[in-house]
């Protein structure tokens, strides 16, 4: 039976060696759409609370969505889902380029792996042709020699367009927020999945693949294509790409939320003339490699010619994350030695985000005189230190001298270095925190970090919302329901970004439109930045893909059971409400300078806000949990029993 949108399954066993093919079932499909839904629903029903993140029970699941690989816009997404080593919960990152379209052009929208290898091995997927290969030659290389050695062994002028998915250094090491690179620019961060593989003794995976998709309705779908490629292009947000950025860089210090010196000021002195976009127009060589059917290019190339970091070469340079987690939580003073973090970060296959905060805590441990450089093998690990920083992230990748310390993540590092550091570290649910410092940030965007499952982040939650950039002329244009749309902006546009006033039910919006398009296998800038890729485009894609006719009603709706179980897998792992927190620094250390001085959260509001977000979500107030009503709304009624049985047992316990 031909599914139409859909390819097979791969599964591979490590352990074993073995390697099998199946079919997707069509109500597995409709229910979980791909992507995220997939990696979540095959994660929940095998690997339990008891599974050992670096154990060959775990999984790896690489998935791609329906869309993926099509003339969709911006379809060239794969996201990877495993238990994360850093937090014992869901770890899931989502990463486009060309692997996930040319992995679904070789007829495969799922890769689960299991078990792991005796030495290290590569998964070579040629089209229909899959099998295990020896990476010891491989081992101990960061991700661009693997990159360049695999392109060269498997690759010829007749045999084209070859992607590789590979580990560096810190997947090797375990590092525990070790992170799989593809396409040598593109990661899925944040959650580990590259010491998961590691583990696993998994170096690469490496695809080729030339077939063509099937459509229901071809002609359907590409005039859909069409029009919502043309809707991204009209938006505002489109034509400054990678531009847009530089507002970013600005309006952070004009608001005082950079997450400066670990989140202890939210300015810092000439921010623009060392770090804004200015500066780094002088080092822009070109927009660089995109990702499949992306009309944004958010990818540019700089280049450095001169100084100490002469010859390096970065990709989406103009991007504010590198600059705010190492130019603001480290405080180095200069984007060349930015750009050498980020790139150093992407070689060695590890997340810039938990390397950053790692060093940012550690940095405030030599400020108040906790640690000294007799602690850290003589690194002077001080605001601004880029030496330091550059040589400690080698000794993370490593595991050598203070590194081994810090490749566990801040939360663990604090443990063993005990004398009262755990109050430094900053992190939610176990991950280390991304961007804005909530005292002062956008209300939408900041309640993203607390409610996201997986920790750390607003990414799969309000990363790119609607409380900035110009509200008012993006709410006249969004495609997002009357109703839901009157009661978050019933405020005056001025207002929206600094009241918490519906932003429970907006950052619920945004959870479940991100889940789907995660699931579809679409890159969220797509549905974000303005961009306006709502529930109504997105519907019409998925009905001509798939021929299943399918209302933006029931796109919203697979959003919220695709989120709702990611919750479900945190809350079995033992979360609860007391979870959905931010650090003590929040709430007890006033702002200290700029323009948000005095500013601090009040822990009365952030609770209200909670409450009203479990109230618009169906879940329970008090743990935070989803109810089994709304589980059975949501077609999760299994789900709902496990929950069940575990609360009566840790009540019993």
């Amino acid at each position: 039976m031909t599914i139409y949108g859909y390819g097979k399954i791969l599964a591979v066993d490590l352990s074993t060696g073995r390697i099998t093919q199946s079919e997707i079932a069509p109500e597995f499909a409709q229910k979980y759409i791909g992507g995220l839904g997939f990696g979540s629903k095959i994660l929940y029903e095998e690997v339990g609370p008891d599974v050992n993140p670096f154990g060959p029970d775990n999984l790896v699941i690489f998935a791609s969505g329906p869309l993926t690989a099509t003339a969709a816009p911006c379809a060239g997404r794969t996201e990877i889902t495993t238990k994360s080593p850093l937090t014992g919960s869901i770890g899931t990152g989502n990463t486009g380029g060309l692997w996930g379209a040319q992995l679904k052009q070789a007829g495969f929208d799922v890769i689960v792996v299991r078990g792991a290898a005796e030495r290290p091995t590569y998964l070579w997927v040629d089209n229909d042709m899959c099998e295990l290969r020896d990476a010891s030659h491989l081992w101990g290389k960061d991700t661009c020699q693997t990159s360049d050695i695999l392109q060269g062994e498997l690759g010829s002028s007749s045999v084209p367009g070859i992607s590789v998915l590979c580990i560096g250094p810190a997947g090797e090491n375990l590092v525990r927020y070790a992170c799989p690179v593809n396409d040598y620019h593109h990661v899925a961060a944040r959650a580990g999945a590259g010491a998961v593989m590691g583990a696993k003794r998994l170096k690469a995976i490496a695809v080729r693949g030339t077939g063509r998709l099937q459509m229901a309705r071809p002609e359907e779908f590409s005039k859909a294509a069409r029009e919502a490629r043309e809707c991204i292009l009209a938006a505002k947000a489109a034509k400054q790409m990678p531009g847009a950025p530089a507002e970013t860089r600005k309006a952070y210090l004009e608001r005082g939320c950079l997450p400066a010196k670990n989140y202890q000021t939210g300015v810092l002195p000439r921010w623009l003339e060392t770090r804004g976009v200015e500066v780094a127009r002088r080092y822009a060589a070109r927009k660089d490699v995109t990702c499949h059917a992306c009309p944004i290019s958010c990818f540019n190339l700089v280049e450095i010619n001169e100084g100490k970091y002469a010859g390096l070469k970065v990709n989406r340079a103009f991007a504010p994350g590198p600059v705010t987690e190492w130019g603001a939580k480290c405080a180095l003073d200069n984007l060349p030695a930015i750009w050498k973090c980020k790139q150093l970060c992407h070689e060695l296959g590890m997340d810039f985000v938990s390397a950053s905060g790692a060093i940012a805590f550690t940095m405030e441990l030599f400020q108040r005189g906790i640690l000294t450089a007799k602690d850290t093998g003589g690194l002077e690990l001080t605001w601004g230190n880029e030496e330091a920083v550059v040589r400690m992230l080698h000794q993370i990748a490593s595991r050598e001298a203070f590194g081994d310390i810090l490749a566990e993540g801040s939360v663990a590092a604090a443990a063993r270095i005990g004398k009262g550091s755990e109050r430094y570290v900053m992190a939610i649910k176990g991950m280390e925190m991304m961007s804005q410092d909530p005292r002062s940030g956008y209300r939408g965007y900041v309640l993203g970090t607390l409610t996201n499952p997986r920790g750390g982040d607003n990414v799969k939650t309000t990363h790119c919302h609607a409380d900035r950039y110009n509200p008012h002329w993006w709410v006249e244009r969004f495609d997002i329901f009357e109703d839901v749309k009157a009661k978050i902006y019933s405020m005056p546009p001025e207002q929206v970004a600094d009241t918490w006033e519906g932003k429970p039910l907006m950052c619920k919006w945004y959870e479940d439109l991100y889940s789907a398009v995660n699931a579809l296998g679409l890159c969220i800038f797509a549905s974000g930045h303005e961009t306006s890729l709502g529930p109504t485009y997105l519907s019409r894609l998925f009905s001509a893909c798939t021929g299943w006719d399918t209302t933006p009603e029931d796109i919203m709706r697979s959003g919220e059971r695709i989120f709702t179980l990611m919750k479900s897998y945190a809350v079995r792992q033992g979360l609860t409400r007391k979870d959905d927190a931010w650090p003590e620094r929040f709430y007890t250390e006033p702002m200290p300078e700029g323009p948000a001085r005095g500013a601090v959260l009040d822990r009365e509001t952030t609770e209200r806000v909670l409450d009203e977000y479990y109230d618009v979500r169906g879940w329970d107030r008090q743990s935070g949990a989803p109810t089994a009503e709304r589980l059975n709304q949501l077609g999760l009624g299994g789900v709902a029993d496990d929950l069940l049985k575990m609360a009566l047992i840790r009540h019993q316990g």
